[in-house]
């Protein structure tokens, strides 16, 4: 993955930065091996970042997973956060748990005019339950009738602010990450939102013939449709969408979520998110059995995918073990700079390699 053509660059960087770096080196955190695999991977996420806030003013790239301090302990091949929880914090677990009607106004597949790219999520969507806690939120708006999307826009944004500023209050006094993707910077209040609209939700675009293609999260999974005529569509969920919401249970933004909520999540994605499951797939294949570094995983990634372009292949990857982390699919630190799969992401394996997705 390396340049072919490399050239030496004196930077003075601070004393306190050099000694930070190397501490994450030293302990293996995120896979690298070396001073300069660090800064040439910042130094790409940097570019990747700035390049496309400044054509799709996107908010800025969440704190890879890496850094949080959550450590865990095997229970009966669950996994059982050990670090301190936002349970008895000023934001309990109860008030994040997902709550939305049973059922509601259904977008009939017929009339849905969205048109997802089929195409694995980019890796700034780095969590699930952001996209999940959307959906909830779209199906209070949308319960009698299908809304016009960009009021659901306003309307699940100015609510993401608020809870975004609860998950922040947790996340000061706990020290683990749980803000990943919600606003919570208003000094870069356009680029969060748009971050937010486009990595946990999805966006649109009307050709002139009236054609609308879709991208995200919501739209990928076919969870949300649109409908009506015109420039600015309806937006409601789909019978999937509210089977899924169904099939969740009480899912909280407490990581890794249940097994039975993953199994759940992953059938869904199986059925009518094909290739989202399919990146699931490949990231379990990339660590294996035996588990794998972050080269290795890179590597794999590549072959897998040979028109991403580096940076592309880097922050896909990254986004997908973040997710595989949040649904008990791998364990959430590494060891000996390797990743390596939780017991039900070695389940998964062995029915991937059968064939078979779950």
């Amino acid at each position: 993955m390396a340049d072919i053509d490399q050239r030496v660059v004196r930077i003075p960087v601070p004393v306190r930065l050099i000694r930070e770096m190397d501490a994450v080196v030293i302990e293996g955190i995120g896979g690298y091996a070396t001073r300069a695999e660090f800064i040439v991977d910042a130094i790409q996420e940097r570019i990747l970042e700035l390049t496309i806030a400044s054509s799709e003013e996107v908010g800025a790239t969440p704190v890879p997973d890496e850094i949080t301090e959550t450590k865990y302990a095997d229970a009966g091949g669950e996994l059982a956060a050990t670090t301190p929880s936002i349970e008895g914090d000023a934001m309990s677990v109860s008030t994040t748990m997902l709550e939305c009607p049973e059922d509601g106004f259904v977008i009939d597949v017929r009339a849905d005019r969205s048109r997802p790219e089929s195409m694995p999520l980019f890796g700034l969507h780095n969590r699930d339950y952001p996209s999940l806690w959307a959906l909830t939120r779209l199906a209070e708006m949308t319960s009698e009738q299908p809304i016009p999307i960009e009021d659901y826009y306003s309307g699940v944004l100015t609510q993401a602010w608020s809870f975004g500023e609860l998950l922040l209050a947790a996340e000061r006094r706990t020290g683990r990450k749980c803000t990943a993707i919600f606003p919570t910077n208003p000094d870069k209040r356009k680029a969060a939102e748009m971050g937010f609209r486009m990595f946990a939700v999805g966006d649109y675009r009307v050709a002139a013939d009236d054609a609308i293609t879709t991208g995200g999260p919501l739209f990928e999974w076919r969870v949300a449709g649109l409908t009506g005529s015109g420039k600015e569509p309806f937006i409601g969920i789909t019978a999937a969408g509210w089977r899924l919401l169904g099939r969740l249970g009480a899912l909280s933004v407490e990581e890794p979520h249940s097994r039975t909520a993953a199994a759940a999540f992953l059938e869904h994605l199986a059925e009518d998110a094909p290739a989202d499951r399919a990146a699931f797939a490949q990231i379990l294949q990339a660590v294996g059995v035996d588990g794998a570094t972050r080269q290795e995983v890179l590597r794999h990634v590549a072959r897998a995918w040979p028109e991403w372009t580096k940076n592309e292949v880097s922050t896909n990857a990254a986004g997908y073990i973040a997710r595989a982390r949040e649904w008990g699919l791998m364990q959430p630190k590494q060891t000996k700079s390797r990743y390596h799969l939780a017991a039900f992401g070695l389940e998964q394996l062995d029915l991937s390699n059968d064939g078979v997705q779950s």
